[in-house]
């Protein structure tokens, strides 16, 4: 394995290189609109798989690999930390529990990780549930006969995905904010300096904004989101990351003052549309304006 403080260089310009039929020959916006306007019943894994070993930014990549049909297909790729995120999601069988037992203790990638731990609670829980019940259905309370005590409570269910879709926010989607961000102040600062500036901001914050707990920061300055209780993160989160991605912008700034020239929608450009959704880019002009005050 390579130094993993190291990042992946990767090219955003159309490969003109490519043969005149594959899609490398589109540049990102085209070749991100190509992958998810892909119809349900296309099959374009050789395409696809084309992107997936590219080396187009990994968000494009990653996004090629969510629409490969043939699954077993991206086994070759798990080893790569974004695809293997991909790969978990779709091990559902009873024989996939191994394989996720062994990427949880094997990987080297955080990412990878977490998203096998996620699954393989997931996957337990399916596995384990009574025959048609639901995998987080709790099983009844039965009435406690005349006179006698009732039973304790049964403890609150594990916090789900399914449990904070209605109020809650992606929490892959902070993720992806958090890292265009960080890459950002990376390319500028370094990796020793954007760790510790990502420490400081967020232990200045933690008191205003509990939620960042929720957020670990690794030894090569990278963001990961701990999707442990499910998929989607309270909806005080949106807030939370975005004056921490604030703050982070603005430590930044005082030591690279050519950071200004871009503003953190161009920086989070290739998924924009879901945080300005989400109440994002609203949340970071607010803190914004009150660190300028």
């Amino acid at each position: 394995m390579g130094d993993p403080s190291q990042r992946r260089p990767w090219t955003e310009d159309a490969d003109e290189e490519a043969p005149p039929e594959s899609w490398l020959r589109l540049d990102d916006d085209e070749l991100l609109h190509r992958i998810q306007t892909l119809d349900e019943g296309e099959n374009e894994d050789d395409a696809l798989l084309e992107i997936v070993a590219s080396d187009r930014h990994f968000f494009i990549r990653q996004e090629a690999a969510k629409r490969v049909r043939d699954r077993d297909r991206l086994f070759a790729f798990e080893d790569d930390r974004h695809v293997g995120q991909i790969l978990v999601r779709h091990l559902t069988r009873r024989e996939d529990v191994t394989y996720l037992e062994r990427l949880c203790n094997r990987s080297h990638h955080v990412e990878v990780r977490v998203a096998a731990q996620v699954q393989l609670a997931r996957l337990w829980r399916r596995l384990d549930a009574p025959k048609g019940a639901p995998a987080t259905a709790a099983p009844p309370e039965s009435p406690a006969p005349p006179g006698a005590e009732a039973p304790p409570a049964r403890p609150a269910a594990p916090v789900t995905g399914d449990a904070l879709a209605t109020d809650g926010v992606d929490g892959s989607l902070l993720g992806w904010a958090a890292h265009f961000v960080v890459e950002q102040v990376w390319s500028h600062l370094g990796t020793v300096a954007t760790r510790e500036l990502l420490l400081r901001t967020r232990r200045d914050l933690l008191g205003r904004h509990p939620t960042l707990v929720l957020f670990d920061v690794t030894e090569c300055a990278q963001v990961t989101a701990n999707l442990g209780g499910g998929l989607r993160l309270p909806r005080e989160t949106v807030a939370a990351v975005a004056a921490w991605l604030t703050a982070l912008r603005e430590g930044a700034r005082e030591v690279a003052p050519e950071m200004e020239k871009t503003s953190v929608r161009a920086v989070t450009a290739l998924v924009s549309d879901a945080l300005s959704d989400a109440g994002f880019y609203t949340a970071c002009d607010e803190f914004e304006a009150g660190l300028r005050r």
